[in-house]
């Protein structure tokens, strides 16, 4: 019976390490240089969608002329390099963003005439790199889709200009590792 629980013991111990060595990374603390992007005290609420509540993991920002979701935690984004000789490729990207405008109707439109642009706030770096804008069905907003590669971990304030309604936003980047690499 003793080498049982000794047997039972070993192995509690043994998954509860391997677990471990396989729990995802966690992001670290933000710089408190980096002002990232957190929910306001006075959140909007675009026309006919509901109040994200206290218990939702993100919440609304913008106007209603141009608008995304963002993370309540925080905007704390993973990054990792692109492969040697790949660094001026969109693809794989870093994120994908969603925009929202009272304004966009994908059957008039079709693709929108959204500009997405980054920059680095904390150092030098290339510019953000973005995928041409496309669509996504929504209720009852359609979306206006775009994928970016950043190039570099840091801070970075994200832009989207929609027929000259611009909304920013600022993220930090932190380095991970990409699998398969």
């Amino acid at each position: 019976m003793t080498v049982l629980r000794l047997l039972l013991l070993i192995s509690v111990v043994a998954l509860t390490a391997m677990g471990q060595q396989n729990s995802p990374q966690q992001p670290p603390v933000t710089p408190a240089s980096c002002p990232v992007t957190v929910r306001p005290a006075n959140p909007f609420t675009p026309p006919g969608l509901h109040e994200m509540g206290e218990d939702d993991n993100d919440f609304w920002f913008g106007t209603e002329k141009l608008w995304t979701r963002l993370r309540k935690s925080g905007n704390v984004w993973g990054w990792a390099p692109h492969a040697p000789g790949h660094e001026h490729e969109v693809q794989p990207l870093t994120a994908k963003i969603f925009w929202f405008s009272v304004d966009y109707d994908r059957h008039r439109e079709g693709n929108a005439d959204l500009k997405v642009t980054g920059r680095r706030l904390d150092g030098d770096a290339p510019p953000l790199l973005a995928l041409p804008t496309t669509n996504a069905l929504g209720d009852p907003y359609d979306a206006m889709l775009t994928g970016v590669y950043v190039p570099t971990p840091g801070c970075w304030e994200i832009t989207g200009d929609y027929k000259g309604q611009k909304l920013s936003f600022v993220v930090w980047l932190y380095p991970i590792e990409r699998a398969n690499q």
